[in-house]
């Protein structure tokens, strides 16, 4: 009997060998098959529960009759910066007005005695704190957009963004007011961010955009309220920006509710942009974009890349998008309306719905010298696949990657006035709308307008 139990312990040693080894092996097939996001998983779970820790700790600190939680209305940054207390050095994206950053340095960032990225002296809660040293996110850069932000109005916010998959509805679905952020804090405080990490934006490369054109909320929050707004002045398509009920720069939005905003200038995006803490969208980001939806299969309506044409979107009935609403409103239900990133991100109506207001360069440098085909002189549409000339932009800021890639592949096309001679200083606007069918495209163009002209088709979108 006594052999037998020896042998039993044995057999069930042995097996807890062998179900440790194949959980080694496990893991390690999941880090050879898909490492990045193992990682960034083992990241976001690491902000999630350090964030955690340090609203429990203020938790403590308010239940020990503390009451100092900070400045209003600034953004304190947990990375530091030994040139400026208010992170001018950081290259950290635009607030909105009134609006300011504040670091603490290299040397003192990670303590709680209030001198550390967070401004609160936790070394004076009578009980003892939960916190030896203040938490930074794993990456801590500003080149990547991680690192954890606080915020405090009496209330307080504390947030960080996750960048796996797996964790990608956490942020959504956390209670605060940003789907692209992990946000905790106090109860009333969920909604203090201002655009750091902003709702229904998606990140590419090194850029945020807004994922839909701009709207417009009631509140300025970036919720469904969108929705409801309802003064148009004139035909109804779109939401005009010349109602005086419907012109706060500070309640411009990205969300899939409600009508875009038209009959809005080029210098009115760029002032509507910049006035929540963004800028219009540069055409070196609108390339980004569309070269990256390009490459991806799906997005094409033969299903890989280069069969079929690439989706346009609400441009009329042609085989690549559409005839949607005069512009679509509401939630968009057509797969055509949106293309697909290769980092899984998706964004709508980038390629038709209405015309958008795009920079040329971060200065807004004027266009003067327009594209040529060599042909005929005057206003009209030229295939990509025609231009001769460049004018005063170039292949790579016009055109697909493929050279051979035209209207017939769902590329669009440019608009442009042949035989110009620099009579003229003209905006970019870009996609086309619910009406120009096989001119329409992700890589579409027209030169004909100034910064002073405004219609029902014509909107703008937002990038930081």
């Amino acid at each position: 009997m006594i052999f037998i139990n020896i042998k039993k312990g044995f057999a069930l040693i042995e097996l807890l060998i062998v179900i440790g080894i194949i959980a080694v092996l496990a893991t390690a097939v999941v880090v050879v098959m898909n490492p990045m996001e193992y990682f960034k998983k083992s990241r976001d779970s690491t902000r999630m529960s350090e964030l955690q820790t340090i609203n429990k700790a203020l938790g403590q600190y308010l239940a020990d009759g503390k009451t100092y939680l900070g400045e209003t209305n600034k953004v304190y940054v947990s990375i530091p910066d030994n040139a400026s207390q208010i992170c001018a050095s950081l290259g950290l994206p635009a607030l909105p007005t009134g609006w300011e950053y504040r670091c603490s340095n290299s040397a003192n960032y990670r303590k709680v005695d209030s001198t550390g990225w967070i401004p609160v002296p936790f070394t004076s809660i009578s009980f003892g704190s939960n916190l030896a040293i203040l938490p930074i996110d794993p990456v801590n850069t500003t080149s990547t957009g991680e690192y954890y932000t606080y915020i405090t109005d009496g209330s307080w916010e504390l947030n960080a963004i996750l960048t796996s998959d797996r964790y990608k509805a956490k942020a959504q679905n956390d209670g605060g007011d940003s789907d692209n952020a992990f946000e905790t804090g106090s109860a009333a405080g969920l909604a203090l961010t201002p655009l750091t990490f902003p709702h229904n934006w998606i990140k590419v490369d090194n850029f945020w955009v807004m994922k839909y054109e701009a709207k417009y909320s009631k509140t300025g929050s970036g919720a469904s309220d969108a929705s409801t707004v309802n003064c148009v002045a004139d035909s109804g398509d779109g939401l005009d920006w010349r109602d005086s009920g419907c012109n706060d720069s500070t309640k411009v939005v990205s969300s899939p509710y409600g009508s875009p905003v038209v009959h809005i200038t080029h210098n009115q995006a760029k002032t509507a942009c910049q006035t929540i803490g963004a800028r219009l969208i540069i055409n070196q980001e609108w390339m980004t974009i569309a070269r990256n939806a390009e490459q991806v299969g799906s997005n094409w309506s033969g299903g890989s890349v280069g069969s079929g044409c690439l989706f346009r979107g609400n441009v009329g009935s042609n085989a690549c998008g559409y005839n949607g609403a005069d512009p679509e409103k509401g939630i968009y239900r057509n797969a055509k309306a949106k293309l697909v990133l290769s980092n899984g991100e998706e964004i709508w109506d980038i390629a038709g719905n209405v015309w958008e207001h795009v920079m040329k360069d971060a200065n807004d440098t004027l266009v003067r010298y327009t594209p040529s085909d060599g042909g005929a002189v005057g206003w009209r549409w030229i295939e990509h696949t025609a231009i001769t000339g460049y004018g005063d932009l170039s292949y790579n800021e016009i055109r697909p990657s493929n050279s051979s890639w035209n209207a017939t592949h769902g590329m669009g096309r440019v608009y442009t006035y042949n035989g110009d001679y620099g009579s003229a200083s003209r905006v970019l606007l870009r996609g086309g709308n619910w009406v120009y069918g096989a001119d329409a495209g992700a890589f579409t163009l027209t030169l004909s307008w100034d910064t002073t002209f405004q219609n029902n088709f014509v909107g703008f979108r937002c990038a930081r």
